[in-house]
């Protein structure tokens, strides 16, 4: 089965191996990663083409998977990437966008094409994520989509070998669905 989600602008499409130079461009980029829970710096490539082989595996046993990560594409090329952990409990959102795609709303749709799709494809009653308390920017985005902070905690950071404060997020299924975000 193959899993594609179109939005105005975008493709959403399981990563795979193929897609290891961009990841590696846009991850190696310390403004980037460092936002990132489980992304060091510098970024591995190796490790990197590793992690995408196992996402493109995982990929092809949807449903049966307790993650998924997705290729951004815009302009016929990878721009960044967003995932769903703990598929079968509370699923987490977890994303990012390369630097020369910042401020043009791409993340803000493709969360909003993601989230339509988790949410027409499994019966889960909510979605969460945790933003790191220095990107507003990020917080923002998950707070148009209809999410609600719930909490904060600490957030591993292993580009920064640290914990940092973080912002806990929680969007409901029926609010989504109620919402203009469909």
């Amino acid at each position: 089965m193959t899993i594609r989600i179109d939005s105005r602008r975008l493709t959403l499409r399981p990563l795979a191996a193929s897609d290891i130079d961009r990841v590696a461009e846009y991850l190696g980029d310390y403004d980037v990663s460092k936002m990132l829970s489980r992304v060091p710096h510098p970024y591995d490539r190796d490790d990197g083409l590793e992690k995408l082989r196992s996402a493109e595996a995982n990929a092809a046993r949807w449903p049966d998977i307790e993650e998924i990560g997705f290729a951004i594409d815009h302009d016929g090329g990878l721009v960044g990437a967003f995932s769903f952990r703990a598929l079968h409990e509370t699923p987490v959102i977890g994303y990012w966008l390369g630097r020369p795609y910042w401020g043009q709303g791409l993340m803000g749709e493709a969360v909003r094409a993601a989230l339509g799709w988790l949410f027409a494809t499994r019966a889960v009653a909510a979605v969460e994520a945790s933003v790191m308390q220095e990107n507003p920017a990020s917080v923002a985005l998950l707070r148009k989509a209809g999410f609600a902070i719930i909490g904060s905690e600490d957030c591993s950071s292993l580009s920064r070998c640290a914990a940092v404060p973080a912002v806990r997020l929680r969007l409901e299924r029926a609010d989504f669905l109620g919402s203009s975000n469909t």
